[in-house]
């Protein structure tokens, strides 16, 4: 059987002796944010901000909230003059476009704080899926990407082109947002309701994607860094519930969905982690693929994906190294606190 590295990593981690005397901040947007628009979905409400303090009140000897990119901005102004390690996880953004998510990152790296994920070329990549995609067709892994077309402001609306290539039954959505924000499955559309779809979200965006709806199993793929090396976490199905095939942001929440541990080809898993290192991934990323019976279609990664008590990626951390809820953000915390330390392998 192969050593799980990342199991060992984490059980030797579990073992030292904390606090440290650090400071822990988790950035993200509370609900004063925004007012009725879709990216209220990604907002995190008391008890998850609760959920990830808890998660590493044990490892830093100060854990605080900062429920915005202004309040980080305070903060830093406070403590100019720190003398602390500070680590920072964040899920705070700006509402729209390719950088929504790099401020936070590109602070700390200015700051010398300690970002546990994806720092700010990462999350700028991660937030334009046409890029990412097409360096993934450049590199022969177009075969394993669900079939897409990428349409902006300044090109004309093909229908012919568009049916031929993904049929009658797809999925639009903006390049540049998380998998369930403004998403539309059109199935057995007119072309004057494709024309309709398409215009009205380039108005709001300036550019979307067209994927072909590919109906089956929906399996979430979380890859690890440590160390510099890519480890695939255990593979988990997401199971939709309520006579739901896909998720949009107005329905993406606990009741409509439940998560199952499942086995896929090792082969997918390896062209997970070598999809990382070629998209310079080095942080933790989740891989969404749908499973039709006969192949694997990957239709959206993000290298910096939710890691709450509820996600795919929580539960593989859970199987992976057999431990709870807490166990993925403690992880991301020691693989920052051991780069201070010899190297453990």
């Amino acid at each position: 059987m192969e050593r799980n590295i990342l199991k060992d990593f984490f059980e030797y981690m579990e073992g030292k002796r904390y606090p440290i005397d650090a400071y822990f901040l988790f950035v993200h947007n509370d609900y004063n944010t925004y007012s009725d628009d879709p990216h209220i979905e990604e907002c995190f409400d008391i008890e998850e901000t609760h959920e990830i303090l808890d998660s590493v009140s044990d490892i830093f000897s100060t854990v605080s909230a900062i429920g915005s990119e202004k309040d980080f901005l305070e903060w830093i102004y406070i403590h100019e003059n720190i003398s602390k390690n500070v680590y920072v996880y964040t899920m705070a953004q700006n509402v729209n476009g390719f950088g929504r998510r790099t401020l936070i990152p590109a602070l700390c790296q200015y700051y010398g704080f300690y970002n546990l994920n994806a720092d700010a070329y990462m999350s700028a990549i991660g937030c334009n899926k046409e890029t990412m995609f097409k360096l993934l067709i450049a590199n022969n892994y177009g075969s394993l990407l669900a079939p897409t077309i990428f349409i902006n402001s300044s090109q004309l609306i093909n229908t012919r082109d568009i049916y031929s290539k993904l049929g009658d039954q797809i999925v639009l959505k903006p390049i540049c947002e998380s998998c369930c924000i403004d998403v539309l499955v059109l199935k057995n559309y007119t072309e004057e309701e494709l024309i309709l779809s398409v215009t009205q979200l380039i108005e709001k965006y300036g550019h979307l994607m067209i994927q072909k709806y590919i109906l089956g199993s929906e399996i979430g793929i979380t890859i690890f860094c440590h160390n510099n090396r890519m480890h695939a976490l255990t593979p988990i199905e997401i199971q939709f519930s309520n006579g739901k095939s896909h998720l949009t942001h107005a329905d993406s929440y606990y009741e409509n969905f439940k998560l199952v541990p499942c086995e896929i080809p090792s082969e997918i898993l390896s062209a997970c982690e070598n999809m990382s290192y070629l998209l310079n991934f080095y942080c933790t990323t989740r891989y969404d693929f749908r499973y039709n019976g006969t192949g694997f279609f990957l239709f959206d990664l993000s290298p910096n994906p939710t890691i709450n008590g509820y996600t795919s990626s929580n539960l593989a951390a859970q199987c992976s190294l057999k431990c709870d809820h807490r166990g993925i953000l403690r992880l991301m915390a020691y693989e920052k606190i051991a780069s201070l330390e010899p190297s453990f392998d």
